[in-house]
């Protein structure tokens, strides 16, 4: 006699909601857009498109987050798997809570120090006028702005000698010496090189990876919108995205979708003017180490 699917006999370790009830979890997703009159407000033709480009893909099962449960839609091939109708509600959010920001003039700072984001990162903030972090998230950037700007302006001015000749002046040695500083600053400030105030708000991919960037701009009630694996908190930002944080194609899909509800922002000479900076209460002397 053929055994059933499944059989009393499994024990209760073999067999788990999140696992064999969804094993063939891409089939389900396709068959749920097939049916899509059972579903008439979702965006079905962007739900195929967030398959085809990866974005349900989380986590390994043994690293993840409690908070993501709901978003989660089960485990294939011990990988947590987004529910995607579930992405699709909150992308949408995200993008009109962007729009509305956009609308009044607001600056974004977008965060993306992993490897995979860098470039996307870098080309969306360039296409928009905005600010980017795609390198290294220095210590109290938002919370010791003030010294951040002298840094910044320290940047500035041996970046200025360097085109107008002055380094040449200097010794070897001073020359190298200035060289080896200005590689140091750039690697840390080139994206907000002009920056004369704290952005209005932040837009981070993966908020586990940079929970520094969420910290700070939480201390300074600087909304954040960020892009959350299976491993996020969403506690620690304004609103999110649960997506796969780990590819390169579903990182630059979400921000692309994201970025038409970014406008691009004029910058004056003085710089784009964004939210009056607030200091953080002082727990001791603070300082500011730049990339390495």
């Amino acid at each position: 006699m053929k055994r059933p699917r499944f059989s009393f006999s499994y024990s209760i370790t073999s067999w788990t909601p999140l696992d064999g009830a969804f094993r063939n979890m891409k089939k389900k997703i396709i068959l749920r857009i097939i049916f899509s009159p059972f579903y008439p407000m979702a965006n079905t033709a962007l739900i195929k498109d967030m398959l085809d480009n990866a974005v349900h893909i989380g986590h390994k099962r043994q690293f993840w987050s409690a908070k993501m449960r709901d978003y989660i839609y089960g485990i294939q091939n011990n990988i947590h798997v987004f529910d995607l109708y579930k992405t699709l509600t909150r992308i949408t959010e995200v993008k009109k809570a962007l729009e509305d920001a956009s609308s009044k003039g607001k600056v974004v700072l977008f965060v993306g120090t992993k490897l995979q984001a860098r470039d996307t990162i870098k080309a969306i903030a360039d296409e928009t006028g905005n600010y980017y972090i795609n390198t290294k998230w220095v210590p109290g950037l938002l919370t010791n702005f003030p010294t951040i700007k002298k840094r910044i302006a320290a940047y500035n001015q041996i970046e200025k000698d360097l085109q107008s000749g002055a380094l040449e002046m200097l010794t070897k040695k001073e020359k190298a010496s200035k060289l080896k500083e200005l590689e140091k600053l750039r690697k840390a400030y080139e994206g907000i090189k002009e920056i004369k105030k704290t952005p209005d708000l932040l837009v981070v991919v993966d908020g586990h990876y940079e929970s520094l960037a969420l910290e700070e701009a939480r201390t300074l009630k600087i909304p954040t919108y960020a892009l959350l694996g299976s491993t996020g908190d969403i506690d620690h930002c304004t609103d999110f995205v649960p997506c796969n944080v780990n590819s390169i194609k579903s990182i630059k899909f979400v921000l692309d979708y994201l970025k038409s509800a970014v406008k691009r922002v004029k910058k004056t000479e003085g710089g784009v003017m964004g939210r009056t900076e607030k200091l953080a209460p002082k727990t001791g002397t603070e300082t500011v180490s730049d990339a390495e």
